[in-house]
C-alpha cells in the first residue's frame, strides 16, 4: 500500500522519500530517520511520571504490594514522580499514547511481537515457555527489513528472542542468574536477526554487577561494574561510531527487573521513602533516565536530534513485588490480560519530524512502532505486519473502533500478582540467603499451570473470555480501569460479537511450541 502524502507539520524530514526504502544517493540516505527503540523491563504504568491523573491516592491506597516495597503511598508516588524526569520531559515533548498496549503479558512474547510487528501466536509463541525454544529462524524481524534498507543496526541489551546453550558454573549460588553463561543459537542470535552489532544478554535477566553471561557479538566478555552504565556507554559508542550512516538501535535494559539484592550506584540513590527497597527500586530506574538523557545529549552534540526518533515502552505491566504506584489504577499485574499486565507507559520523541507536545487517546499497540517508523523513512511493511503505521492517529484522524481490534491469548498466570505473595516472600528470603528458607520456593500460579483466557480489546470495551467453566467479563476500561464492574450479562450482544471476534482471530493462529496442547485447545471455538 503506498503511502499517504505526509503533512509538513508532522514528517518535513521523509517528504519524497522512496517507497521502498532503498537509499539511492548520500541525500536520501540522510533523509531517514535514526531510529532508537528504548524498552524497560517490567516497568509499571504508574511507574514513571507520565499520566498521572489517571489514578489517585485513594485507589493506590486498596493496592498490595509485597511487604519488601510497602511504605506510605505519598512517599512511593512522589519517588515514582520524581525518579526519571528526563524520560518525562521526552514523552511531554513528545508523543504521549495514554492507551497504548504491549502484545503480551510477559516479556519474551512482549518483545517478539515488538520486534516481528506481528501477534507471536501466528508462529506458535503463547507465553514465556514458547519462547524459550526462541523465535523460529524463518520468522522476519523488523531489525531486518531496516538493515536491508540502509540502516546499521545495533541491539544492545536484553534479548531473550533465541533459544539459550548453557554452560553452568562450578560454584553455585542461590542467584541463578550468576549459576551459568548463557548463550544463544547461532540461528537465533541478534547478529542472525537483522542486527550488525550485539552487547548484552541472552537470558530473561541478570545480575546487574559483573553480569555473568555479558557478550559483544558471539564473544563473552567480562563485564565491568554497573549493567544499566554498561548498556548506555556502549549506545553512546554506537551513536559516536555511526553519525554519518541512518542507525536502528534496539536498547533493551533489563531494569527494573529482578535481581534486585544489589544496590544501584550512589550517585543515583536520591530516594528517602522510608523503605530501602523501594529507594533502590527507583534509583534502578534512575539509572536508565540517566542513561536516557546521556543519549539525547550526545544526539544533540552530534547534531542528529531533528532527524532521530526515540521509541519508549516498557514491555509489559508491574510484579507485585515492587513499589506502588505500580500499574496506577487498573487491574492486575504482568502475566495478567487486565489492564495491569498489558496497558504500558510508550511515548515517541522526535523533535525534528512531529509536532510536539501531543497525547494520543486512541487504542494502540507497541507493535505499531516499528512499521510508524519504518514508514517515516519510506519503508512500507503494512502488508506483511499486524502493527500499523500511526501516521495518520498522530495527525488526529480516529481509528475506527470497530476495525480496530486487539488480541490477546494464552495463560491467565497470576505468579506475579497479589495472589502469589507468599511465593515472593519466600523468594526474598531464598536469594538474601535466609537460613529458614533453604530451597527456592515453589509457585502454583506459574504459566505452564495456569488456566487459558482470552481477551479482546474494541474501542472502550475489553472482553475477557475463560473457557474453563465457559466464563466471560466485558469491562468498559475507560469508565471503570480497575475492571470492576462486569457488563457481560448487562451487554450480551456486545461480548458474544467480541467472541465471535476472537475465534476467528484465534483459528488463525499457529499451535504452541511448548505449551501444552490440550490446554491451549480450549481456547479454540467448540464447533
Amino acid at each position: 500500500m503506498k503511502l499517504n502524502k505526509i503533512i509538513h507539520a508532522m514528517w518535513p524530514l521523509v517528504l519524497g522519500a522512496c517507497a521502498t526504502g532503498t537509499s539511492k544517493t548520500a541525500d536520501e540516505k540522510l533523509q531517514k530517520p535514526n531510529v532508537i527503540l528504548v524498552v524497560t523491563d517490567d516497568q509499571g504504568y504508574g511507574q514513571l511520571n507520565f499520566d498521572s491523573e489517571s489514578y489517585t491516592h485513594d485507589q493506590l491506597k486498596n493496592t498490595k504490594v509485597t511487604n519488601r516495597y510497602t511504605t506510605a503511598v505519598e512517599a512511593a508516588y512522589e519517588a515514582a514522580q520524581s525518579a526519571m524526569p528526563q524520560t518525562s520531559r521526552l514523552a511531554n515533548e513528545g508523543i504521549k499514547f495514554t492507551n497504548a498496549f504491549v502484545a503480551s503479558t510477559t516479556c519474551a512474547p512482549s518483545r517478539a511481537a515488538l520486534l516481528t510487528g506481528k501477534y507471536t501466536q501466528r508462529f506458535g509463541i503463547y507465553n514465556n515457555y514458547d519462547a524459550e525454544a526462541g523465535v523460529r529462524p524463518d520468522e522476519k524481524f523488523l531489525s531486518e527489513t531496516f538493515q536491508e534498507n540502509g540502516y546499521k543496526t545495533a541491539m544492545i541489551g536484553k534479548w531473550h528472542l533465541g533459544e539459550l546453550t548453557i554452560d553452568s558454573l562450578v560454584e553455585k549460588t542461590r542467584d541463578y542468574h550468576r549459576d551459568a553463561i548463557y548463550g544463544c543459537v547461532k540461528n537465533q542470535h541478534p547478529l542472525s536477526k537483522g542486527f550488525d552489532y550485539y552487547y548484552g544478554f541472552n537470558y530473561h535477566g541478570s545480575n546487574y554487577y559483573n553480569a555473568t553471561s555479558l557478550f559483544r557479538n558471539y564473544e563473552h566478555v567480562k563485564s565491568q561494574g554497573y549493567i544499566t552504565d554498561e548498556f548506555t556507554d556502549e549506545a553512546l559508542k554506537y551513536i559516536e561510531e555511526n553519525q554519518n550512516d541512518p542507525f536502528f538501535m534496539f536498547l533493551s535494559y533489563n531494569a527494573p527487573h529482578i535481581p534486585l539484592e544489589e544496590q544501584a550506584p550512589r550517585k543515583y540513590q536520591r530516594f528517602d521513602t522510608g523503605n530501602s527497597e523501594v529507594d533502590n527500586y527507583y534509583a534502578t530506574l534512575a539509572a536508565v533516565d540517566d542513561g536516557i538523557g546521556q543519549i539525547v545529549s550526545k544526539l544533540k552534540e552530534l547534531n542528529l536530534d531533528q532527524n532521530t526518533m526515540i521509541l519508549f515502552v516498557s514491555d509489559n505491566g508491574a510484579v507485585v513485588d515492587s513499589p506502588l504506584p505500580l500499574n496506577g489504577a487498573f487491574k492486575g499485574n504482568k502475566g495478567l490480560m487486565f489492564q495491569g499486565g498489558i496497558h504500558v507507559p510508550m511515548f515517541v520523541w522526535a523533535p525534528g519530524l512531529i509536532k510536539s507536545g501531543q497525547v494520543i487517546t486512541e487504542n494502540v499497540s507497541a507493535m505499531d512502532l516499528l512499521p510508524t517508523a519504518l514508514a517515516a523513512g519510506g519503508i512500507d511493511v503494512s502488508n506483511l505486519v499486524d502493527g500499523i503505521d500511526l501516521q495518520n492517529v498522530i495527525k488526529g484522524e480516529k481509528v475506527n473502533k470497530q476495525k480496530r481490534q486487539l488480541f490477546w491469548a494464552g495463560c491467565q498466570a497470576y505468579h506475579w500478582s497479589d495472589k502469589n505473595l507468599d511465593f515472593w516472600s519466600g523468594y526474598e528470603q531464598y536469594v538474601k540467603g535466609s537460613k529458614e528458607v533453604t530451597a527456592f520456593p515453589s509457585s502454583q500460579y506459574r504459566e505452564y499451570l495456569s488456566d487459558p483466557a482470552g481477551t479482546v480489546l474494541e474501542g472502550d470495551y475489553m472482553m475477557h473470555y475463560y473457557p474453563v467453566g465457559d466464563r466471560y467479563e466485558l469491562f468498559n476500561i475507560k469508565q471503570d480501569p480497575g475492571e470492576e464492574n462486569n457488563l457481560a450479562d448487562e451487554k450480551p450482544e456486545l461480548t458474544s460479537r467480541l467472541k465471535t471476534a476472537f475465534d476467528q482471530w484465534i483459528i488463525e493462529m499457529e499451535k504452541p511450541v511448548e505449551w501444552k496442547k490440550e490446554t491451549w485447545a480450549k481456547l479454540l471455538p467448540k464447533s
